[in-house]
C-alpha cells in the first residue's frame, strides 16, 4: 500500500470504471469511501478482495444531497460523459479534489462549434487546480520515455483503439480521442501546436481521421463493439509498430507492449501509474495545470474533427 494520501474518498458511478478508482482509493489508504450509482452497494463490492475491504468504511450516500456531510476529499466522477458538468457542479463546494474520467465534459445535445471548449476552459480556470483529468495514455508515454522508446522528431504517428465501448458514429471519437491527443501531444511535448484536418470518416462502429499536427502526419482509427471480447491497442511511432498486450490478475491488468513483433515491454498499469500521479500532485500547482492545459488541447480538436465537413 502506498503513503496514505487522503482520508475520505467518494465515487460518482462505481460500476464500470468506477471499480477502478475504488481499487485505487484503497490502494492508497483510503479508508472512507462513499458511492453514489444506480446499483445496492454490495454489486459494487464483488471484485474487491474482501481481505482490503476489513477496515474500510463504506457508504452509500443516495444522492448529492448527502455529499456535504460526507466532505470527501477526493472524488472520482466516473459517470456518464454526457453526466460530468453536471456532476462536477454538485461536487465541486464539497470535494477538496475532484478527478474526472475521459471525455472531461461532453453536453447529449450538440452545441455550436467551441462552445464545449469555452465551458471546459472557464470550469478549469476556475477550479484553483482542484480539478484533474485521468489521462493513462501519458503514462504510457513516459514509461516508454524513459526506455528511450519515443523519437525526438515523429514523422508519422498512428494509433488504432478496438473496444467492446457501446458508442456509435462521432460519439466513438468523443470517447477515444482522448487516449490517441493525449498520447501524441504528450509524445511530442509541446503545448502549442498547429493543425490541419485532411479526411475524417464517420461508420455506425467505426470513426478515422487523418489530421497533421505540428508537421507529423496523424492516423487514429477506432472500432467499437459490444461484442468484442476485449479491446486491442496498437500504435506507431515512425517506422515502430507497438502492440499493447494486458493480461487479468486478481482484477488487474499486467500491462505490455510488442515492438515490432519481437521486443516485450512490461509497463506498469497506465490506470494505476496516472490515477496515483494525480492524487500526489493535487498540491502541485504545475503539474494539475499541464493536466488542465492538455485537457484543453484534446477539447479543442476534438470540437475541430467533429465540426469538420466530409
Amino acid at each position: 500500500m502506498k503513503q496514505k494520501i487522503f482520508n475520505k474518498g467518494l465515487i460518482i458511478g462505481p460500476s464500470g470504471i468506477g471499480r477502478v478508482h475504488l481499487r485505487e482509493f484503497i490502494r492508497n489508504g483510503i479508508k472512507e469511501i462513499g458511492f453514489i450509482g444506480k446499483s445496492k452497494v454490495k454489486k459494487r463490492l464483488f471484485q474487491i478482495n474482501a481481505e482490503n475491504l476489513k477496515s474500510i468504511k463504506i457508504l452509500n450516500l443516495k444522492d448529492f444531497k448527502n455529499i456535504k456531510k460526507f466532505k470527501p476529499d477526493i472524488t472520482s466522477i466516473c459517470s456518464p460523459y454526457t453526466e460530468h458538468l453536471n456532476h462536477i457542479i454538485k461536487c465541486k463546494k464539497h470535494s477538496k479534489y475532484i478527478v474526472v474520467e475521459k471525455p472531461f465534459i461532453w453536453p447529449k445535445n450538440k452545441l455550436r462549434k467551441g462552445k464545449i471548449y469555452k465551458i471546459s476552459s472557464n470550469i478549469l480556470t476556475k477550479s484553483n487546480n482542484k480539478i484533474a483529468i485521468n489521462l493513462p495514455m501519458v503514462s504510457i508515454v513516459k514509461q516508454l520515455s524513459y526506455k528511450k522508446e519515443i523519437p525526438k522528431n515523429i514523422k508519422s504517428f498512428k494509433f488504432s483503439y478496438f473496444t467492446n465501448g457501446p458508442h456509435t458514429y462521432e460519439n466513438i471519437a468523443v470517447d477515444l480521442l482522448p487516449h490517441a491527443l493525449s498520447f501524441f501531444l504528450t509524445a511530442t511535448k509541446k503545448m502549442k501546436f498547429h493543425y490541419k484536418i485532411l479526411a475524417v470518416k464517420r461508420l455506425k462502429s467505426y470513426w478515422s481521421c487523418k489530421i497533421e499536427i505540428n508537421n507529423t502526419m496523424c492516423y487514429f482509427n477506432f472500432k467499437q463493439n459490444r461484442l468484442s471480447k476485449e479491446s486491442k491497442l496498437f500504435f506507431s511511432l515512425n517506422n515502430n509498430h507497438f502492440k499493447r498486450l494486458q493480461k487479468s490478475i486478481q482484477n488487474e491488468y499486467l500491462t505490455y507492449l510488442i515492438k515490432n513483433g519481437k521486443k516485450k515491454f512490461f509497463l506498469e498499469n497506465p490506470m494505476k501509474d496516472y490515477l496515483y500521479y494525480l492524487f500526489k500532485n493535487f498540491k502541485n500547482t504545475n503539474k494539475i495545470e499541464i493536466n488542465n492545459q492538455l485537457t484543453l488541447n484534446i477539447t479543442k480538436i476534438t470540437e475541430e474533427l467533429l465540426n469538420f465537413k466530409c
